[in-house]
């Protein structure tokens, strides 16, 4: 009940420290002095040799505007190594929270109560992990509840993701996903990261990519090649939990280090109540999958697509429903987006390697793709060879990651 009160201080303080445009301006560009513009350079790997900073057992690397971090140990012991390593790009998105916080009335009550919610429904580990990053990054466990919940106040995701196999794919499966936001989220770009978990607990390794703070899921893969990713589901289910639950990116989190499989998946959903309305598409090395799960159920997307091809926005395409087909304008042109990708996908069918699906992705919606005003970053993944190529929008170019050999150490 203390750290509730001394929570509620702190966030409604905000509201009223940081009430003129003034500070608004100096908020935005406290954060946008360390994001530098690579627009002109050329992405390259990073390599688990080339650590640029170390602590304790953990490790930071950085390529042009990409950052992985290593973590090893306990959930305490992980957290120490991320506060020390990530504190410059936590303290970023921290700013980023109070100027979205100070600019409309009622933000801070808001987050409050988005913040409360959440700090009563972090499990165990997860609290450690944040126990143990507030002794290195000069954060209270507070401030990093609320920078963990930077999504939920500073609005809602959009996204789109196409996966190919078999007959449609070069060779083996591969991903190519887009995550859209809203225009502000542009500040963040120097605050993305991939993060590697190495728990002691014997768990599964498990990467993680999304805003530096986050610890949760809204994209990975772990040590076996399981991938999952997520996409706002409300357009078709805006529908709320009727009683408190843990989250759904916090679910999908702890799902990744206990998946072996893809089977795995299928107990998961449908024994899990969800919080929210979410698409989940999910991929081993042989197949992509979807779910379409909402606090009411989940149900698996529908068959409407040849084999080898899964593509996703932001609507249950699964008729069974019997929910209103959203518009483009209720679902960010998500109907628009999905039908392009699925287009590409069909004309490019049996030539889509990792190279030609950065290409489908990176099409915009004019040029008949999905990419838009709204994408932040965008991935492409190969399950098998657990590779990961990353782009953030206004950054450097594609960067790969061997991901495989950082799940691995």
């Amino acid at each position: 009940m203390k750290g509730k009160k001394v929570l509620i201080m702190t966030l409604l303080s905000i509201g009223v420290i940081l009430a003129s445009m003034q500070v608004t301006q100096v908020a935005e560009a406290k954060v946008t002095n360390r994001v530098s513009d690579n627009s002109s350079k050329t992405g390259k790997a990073i390599s688990l040799s080339d650590a640029k900073e170390k602590f304790e057992d953990g490790r930071k690397y950085i390529q042009d505007d990409i950052k992985v971090v290593n973590l090893q140990g306990t959930w305490r012991q992980m957290g120490r190594q991320y506060g020390h390593l990530m504190k410059d790009e936590l303290e970023d998105v921290k700013v980023f929270l109070e100027t979205i916080i100070e600019a409309k009335e009622g933000n801070a009550e808001n987050a409050v109560a988005i913040v409360a919610e959440q700090t009563d429904q972090t499990p165990y580990r997860i609290n450690e992990f944040f126990e143990g990053a507030s002794e290195t990054s000069g954060l209270t466990v507070e401030e990093l509840q609320m920078i963990n919940a930077v999504e939920r106040i500073g609005g809602l995701p959009k996204c789109s993701v196409a996966m190919t196999w078999d007959d449609y794919a070069a060779s083996d499966l591969v991903i190519g996903r887009n995550y859209d936001y809203s225009d502000s989220f542009s500040l963040l770009k120097d605050a993305i990261a991939v993060t590697v978990y190495h728990p002691a607990d014997g768990s599964l390794a498990t990467a993680t990519i999304g805003y530096v703070g986050e610890i949760y899921a809204v994209n990975g893969i772990n040590e076996n090649g399981i991938f999952l990713e997520l996409n706002n589901g409300k357009p078709s289910a805006n529908i709320n939990s009727p009683n408190p639950r843990i989250t759904g990116t916090t679910m999908l989190f702890e799902c990744l280090f206990e998946t072996a499989e893809l089977n795995d998946l299928e107990r998961f959903f449908n024994t899990i109540n969800c919080s929210s309305s979410y698409i989940i598409n999910v991929a081993d090395e042989n197949e992509g999958l979807s779910y379409e799960w909402c606090p009411i159920g989940v149900k698996r997307g529908a068959d409407d697509l040849p084999e080898g091809m899964l593509v996703s926005t932001n609507y249950f395409v699964n008729p069974e429903w019997l929910f209103a087909v959203p518009s483009d304008k209720t679902s960010w042109d998500g109907l628009t987006r999905r039908e392009n990708l699925i287009k590409l996908c069909k004309k490019n069918k049996g030539k889509i390697d990792a190279e030609k699906m950065m290409e489908i992705i990176d099409k915009t919606v004019e040029e008949g793709g999905a990419k838009n005003k709204l994408t932040v970053y965008q991935m492409v993944v190969v399950p098998k060879t657990k590779t990961l190529w990353l782009q953030i929008t206004g950054g450097s170019s594609w960067t790969q990651i061997d991901l495989e050999s950082f799940l691995k150490k």
